[in-house]
């Protein structure tokens, strides 16, 4: 079970590293095997790879400028209030990983394999549940 942040980025990069060696395994096999359609040329992956890029890369300078805002504003607390403009910058960010990991792990796995859409809402919303009752566990427990 994953008890640490540290563990769970350790554990996300095996899992990127071990998906970009399988995809460069494939690519290399197709090359020296001179299959006509590899997976280079699939429509459908340069989509979505497109895609995921563009929205990395949105991601990557909206952190950058969320960094930027955050460290050059100071804010001042009062009695009881809370920082509420710096708790959002931090859950943009958040959620463009969760959206960014989302189309890494499902959406192009998806889209390679072609699976339906169904199939991925119903392994979508099981996922959503699963983290909900997760949370909420969490939660009870008091962690």
């Amino acid at each position: 079970m994953v008890t640490s942040f540290r563990e769970t980025f350790i554990i996300f990069a095996l899992i990127g590293i071990f998906v970009f060696a399988s995809m460069s395994f494939i690519v290399q096999t197709q090359i020296d095997n001179d299959v006509e359609n590899t997976v280079l040329e699939n429509e459908v992956i340069n989509k979505t790879f497109t895609d995921l890029e563009i929205d990395l890369s949105n991601f990557g300078s909206n952190a950058s400028s969320q960094k930027s805002n955050f460290d050059q504003d100071i804010p001042e607390r009062g009695f009881g209030d809370l920082i509420i403009f710096a708790v959002i910058g931090v859950g943009q960010g958040f959620t463009g990983l969760i959206v960014g990991v989302y189309n890494i792990f499902i959406v192009l796995p998806a889209s390679i394999l072609g699976v339906p859409p169904v199939v991925i809402g119903v392994l979508t919303s099981i996922l959503v549940m699963s983290l909900i009752l997760l949370a909420w566990r969490l939660y009870r427990a008091g962690a």
